[in-house]
């Protein structure tokens, strides 16, 4: 992480505010004045350590709790920056920066449960509840950071909701089954959408195969129907996608030979299939 002269900048005027101008110094401000020494140096451990400290003698010292809070973002401890942002806001209400900070962690410590609940939903069986969770999380969120989260846990809903599906489909609730790996699909999708991918993860392949083999075996194809259409929407040259969703044309009644010509064309199969379903197309 790039070294912001500007927070190397706060302790110090932090220390100087703290000391006054009398040359006297309480045991507390030595401290701070101490760990802006070391975070000169580079020494951010060290630093922590004496902005503890320094805490431990004056806990209503506001200059070592903003410091503390600087630190330990460097630090990668965001539990310990929200805890001192959260202090710092609370000595200092009228600081609107720091209350935006304390704010932007306790939003964070909300979306890291929230998540959390999601997927605990999903290994419950509520897959539905959970991924829409998950989706309004990764949609609604303005912070990278808050977004980034909700990406990763949606790609730890996906496989628990294929999972599920999977248990559905070999109990032979095919209705359920199609429900549920269409979830499955649609985290991949929102995963997708949030990283700004053209592309979707190669493990929704497999996905939409047994998506439509359970829709087959219950007798509805056309259940596939939405799912395989928003996946072609996002990634038309997804050949695996297209194959499946002419698949669903070829099941409506009557069949739609024309648009599954197009959509075999596109996934690449032999020219002689294509025509043959273009010459049907053209008999109807």
């Amino acid at each position: 992480m790039r070294w912001s002269r500007r927070a190397a900048l706060l302790i110090a005027v932090a220390v100087l505010a703290a000391a006054g101008l009398c040359g006297c110094m309480s045991k507390a401000k030595r401290h701070l004045y101490t760990a802006e020494d070391l975070f000169e140096k580079r020494d951010l451990k060290g630093a922590k350590v004496e902005l503890r400290e320094a805490i431990k003698d004056d806990p209503g010292l506001l200059d070592a709790h903003k410091a503390l809070a600087h630190v330990d973002e460097y630090l990668g401890d965001e539990e310990g920056a929200a805890r001192e942002y959260e202090i710092a806001s609370r000595l200092d209400p009228a600081d609107v920066k720091l209350l935006n900070k304390a704010r932007y962690y306790r939003q964070m410590r909300e979306l890291e449960s929230a998540a959390g609940k999601a997927l605990d939903d999903i290994k419950a069986g509520r897959v539905e509840e959970g991924i829409n969770t998950l989706n309004g999380i990764a949609a609604d969120t303005k912070h990278k950071s808050a977004r980034d989260r909700a990406v990763a846990a949606l790609r730890d809903a996906a496989p628990l909701a294929a999972q599920q599906a999977d248990a559905l489909s070999q109990a032979k609730k095919y209705d359920q089954a199609v429900k549920t790996y269409a979830l499955a699909v649609r985290a991949y999708l929102m995963i997708g959408e949030a990283t700004g991918k053209q592309h979707l993860d190669p493990k929704v392949e497999p996905l939409i195969r047994s998506l439509d083999a359970a829709a087959a075996a219950g007798g509805a194809q056309d259940r596939a129907f939405t799912i395989l259409n928003d996946v072609v929407a996002f990634d038309p040259d997804d050949k695996v996608a297209n194959a499946e969703l002419a698949k669903a044309y070829l099941a409506r009644k009557p069949p739609d030979y024309g648009t599954a010509a197009d959509l075999m064309e596109r996934a690449g199969a032999p020219e002689a299939e294509v025509k043959s379903l273009r010459d049907r197309a053209k008999g109807h």
